[in-house]
């Protein structure tokens, strides 16, 4: 370890501590107590001389505090009013950030309320403490930050979705202390109750905001205006067209719509360059450009990646201030490890993850990847740097990446090259405009409607990028043999250098573990695999066999879009990018579902009802076949065979099968090796003793939920069946080998969650 690096250290055993610590509870005494070991082997260190162990106590220490600051931000979170999930009556509390506004036909304003006190039906009143999401479906009526509210309706419970593959929405409301959400569909059920006086500061950045919308808006696209304002200050994500956000994320350069270091970058140089041409000096100009960027950083809401490219920015300012020799990468692990101690669940914030990863990237390897790039001596210097800043900044994020997105961008090298920099004109004469409306009006006119132009050629140019064929690699998340191996790699290119003869034997033995990992892996893929997801009230599976990969959908007739997504980010996840067939059962659905994937499909099979009338927003734009079955028996590739009485499904091959229920069981097909699939609708039993007694089946997925799923529970209890409840487990995997089906990931009943924390870190590292 070098000491030039010593914040870095820091900040990365502070992670690992964070890190663990969400897995495994522990008692704060315990962490105390080992924090305190932990210094005593530091000063006995020091006093023997012994830099081993200083080094080694020193990293335990660090660890042991991050743990003790997870364990305390969690035990904040335990101490909101929970309890009050579920409840109904006026809720009191004071609108704490700008709302999210949808427009349209079903559009709503959510609101981010800081709740204060509960007043039940009868009229009693109690405190209470944490935050919900309000949300008010007449969206004509807007409440400033800071306003009292007095809400009406009953406060629902957070549906989270437990399956891998995606952005950490738990960690997420936990750190806002989210308790839940409130839907108030008539306007006399949200009442203002005046100013408060408190959230100063993000009501000023609100009115800031809302005012210069408002300028810029004379003089702006009514289409680009929402993008430029993302650009300056993020969010409005909600008001810019989908195609546009759709666009930037294939490109690769979605970043640069929330703020961050480049904004920050750009803001100091832009200080900086103006108080040389004034003829200030350095000493001079450093206090009001950090003054000018904390206002920044204010106006921009305060989110991660705007407060890591802060305090980097204002250390590194400062550093150059005092002459001091600070590395980057140290700056960086001072703003991490400030950040981490300030909110320890930013760990798992992925603007967090991606802002910290990219900068690492650039700092190590953009001088190497230039100079490569230089020496090939036909490309010019500017290509060469813009080709190795745009690569240096991928390298770390993209395992992250492949595991919430699944996909990578492949010209993320010319869209850097070619759109970012036209944008980073945007962001600078939308600085100037901002600037210059409090100065002189009509030079702010003139700087925007240029900042148009550039901003309408920067759109055509990324529309135009994204569009191109393969544009987008598809390539699943890594397994953990593929990110260690990865990450190995990249540390073998980063410290090549640096590695002692011992070091050297140390890394072969690394990557000898994790080749030897890689091919375990490899070897211990099943031919087939049931993958069941937790869909919440619905249920559905996702069989792969061979090359043949099936997908089952059986709506619980509630309507919501959520499960389409939730199923296109599982078979993201695992790699899959189409499928042969998509197999629906819409027998409990009375009205038209908002079911749809973004995956592609080949055939739709469906059964209880027509798939154009009842799922209508799947078949819209869908060019393949679909059949709506009556009892009938069909064939798939790789000896697959399905068979229907118009209700259940039976997809086997040989002497396996999965048997879907319907309303209506059957047992033609029956085979000695069958995995039952079913669930509750909230109205009807999902099972039945005597169907199990007749299927035997081996293992079992139960979806959905409602009243009847204790008593469908002690159904499978009583036939000793291994089940799987996706919608209070997670997500199931059920692989057939030589001799029968087996059941992965299978929770304990109870209070013991040893084990399933083992399970969430396990698909937490995949």
């Amino acid at each position: 370890m070098k000491r030039k690096y010593i914040f870095l250290w820091c900040a990365s055993f502070l992670a690992a501590g964070i890190f663990f610590a969400s897995f495994f509870e522990f008692s704060l005494f315990g962490g105390g107590l080992f924090l305190f070991l932990s210094l005593m082997g530091i000063l006995s260190g020091r006093v023997f001389g012994k830099t081993g162990a200083v080094w080694v106590c020193g990293a335990l220490f660090l660890c042991a505090a991050g743990a003790v600051r997870m364990e305390m931000a969690e035990e904040i979170w335990r101490q909101q009013s929970q309890y009050i999930v579920g409840s109904e009556g006026t809720f009191c509390g004071i609108v704490a950030e700008e709302p999210l506004v949808y427009k349209g036909e079903d559009g709503y304003a959510r609101y981010l309320i800081d709740l204060r006190k509960i007043r039940y039906a009868d009229g009693e009143e109690k405190s209470i403490s944490g935050t919900v999401y309000l949300y008010d479906f007449a969206v004509e009526n807007k409440y400033p930050v800071g306003t009292a509210l007095e809400a009406e309706g009953k406060l629902r419970p957070l549906r989270l979705y437990k399956n891998p593959g995606k952005i950490d929405l738990e960690k997420r409301y936990e750190s806002g202390h989210l308790l839940g959400r409130i839907y108030s569909k008539e306007n006399n059920r949200i009442r203002p109750a005046g100013e408060t006086g408190e959230y100063r500061v993000t009501r000023w950045a609100e009115t800031m905001r809302e005012r210069l919308a408002y300028f810029f808006a004379s003089y702006m696209d009514p289409v680009r205006l929402p993008v430029l304002m993302t650009l300056l200050f993020g969010g409005h994500y909600s008001e810019i067209p989908k195609d546009i956000i759709h666009s930037f994320s294939v490109t690769g350069i979605i970043h640069i719509l929330s703020v961050s270091g480049s904004h920050i970058a750009l803001l100091f140089g832009f200080l900086y360059f103006l108080g040389k041409w004034l003829g200030l000096s350095m000493k001079v100009t450093v206090v009001p450009a950090v003054l000018l960027v904390l206002v920044y950083a204010a106006m921009s809401g305060f989110v991660p990646p705007v407060i890591r490219a802060s305090l980097m920015g204002i250390l590194a300012v400062i550093g150059v201030l005092l002459e001091r020799g600070r590395t980057a990468l140290n700056l960086l692990g001072a703003a991490v490890a400030g950040m981490l101690l300030w909110n320890p669940y930013f760990l798992f914030d992925i603007s967090f993850q991606l802002s910290v990863c990219a900068s690492a990237g650039i700092l190590l390897f953009y001088e190497p990847l230039r100079h490569a790039l230089a020496r090939l001596g036909k490309i010019p210097p500017r290509i060469c740097e813009g080709c190795a800043l745009s690569t240096a900044a991928q390298v770390l994020v993209l395992p992250i990446i492949l595991y919430n997105f699944h996909s990578f961008p492949l010209y993320f090298i010319p869209a850097n090259l070619i759109v970012v920099p036209l944008l980073e004109w945007v962001i600078i004469g939308g600085l100037l405009a901002a600037l210059s409306s409090f100065l002189l009006m009509p030079l702010a006119g003139g700087i925007l409607q240029f900042a148009d132009y550039f901003l309408w050629a920067a759109l055509r140019l990324n529309g135009f990028i994204s569009s191109l064929p393969e544009a987008s690699f598809e390539a699943g998340s890594l397994s953990l043999a593929e990110g260690i191996l990865y990450y190995i790699g990249v540390a073998v290119f980063c410290f090549k250098r640096k590695w002692e003869r011992k070091g050297q034997y140390l890394l072969a033995g690394i990557i000898f573990a994790g080749a030897i990992l890689l091919l375990a892996e490899w070897a211990a893929r099943w031919e087939t695999v049931l993958l069941a997801p937790d869909l919440g009230a619905d249920t559905g599976t996702v069989l792969i066999s061979g090359d043949a990969k099936i997908v089952y959908y059986k709506s619980s007739g509630i309507p919501s879009a959520a499960s389409g997504r939730e199923l296109d980010s599982i078979l993201g996840y695992h790699g899959i990018f189409d499928i042969d067939v998509l197999l629906l059962n819409l027998e409990e659905v009375k009205k038209p579902v908002p079911f749809e994937m973004a995956t592609r499909i080949k055939e739709i099979w469906a059964v209880g009802g027509k798939a154009e009338t009842l799922a209508p927003f799947l078949i819209k734009d869908f060019k393949g076949t679909v059949r709506n079955l009556s009892p009938s028996r069909l064939r798939l590739k790789n000896g697959l065979t399905v068979i229907t009485n118009g209700s259940a499904l039976r997809v086997g091959k040989g002497s396996w099968d999965v048997y879907f229920s319907g309303n209506k069981s059957f047992s033609e097909g029956d085979s000695p090796h069958t995995i039952w699939v079913g669930g509750s609708n909230g109205f009807r039993r999902g099972v039945s003793e005597k169907e199990l007694d007749r299927l035997r089946p081996e293992a079992a997925v139960y979806g959905g939920g409602g009243r009847f799923a204790g008593e469908d529970k002690d159904v499978f209890y009583l036939c000793n069946c291994p089940v799987a409840y996706t919608e209070s487990e997670g997500m199931a995997e059920l692989v057939w080998e030589k001799d029968g089906w087996r059941l992965l990931q299978e929770r304990w009943d109870g209070n013991n969650d040893s084990k399933t924390n083992l399970i969430q870190l396990q698909n937490f590292i995949r």
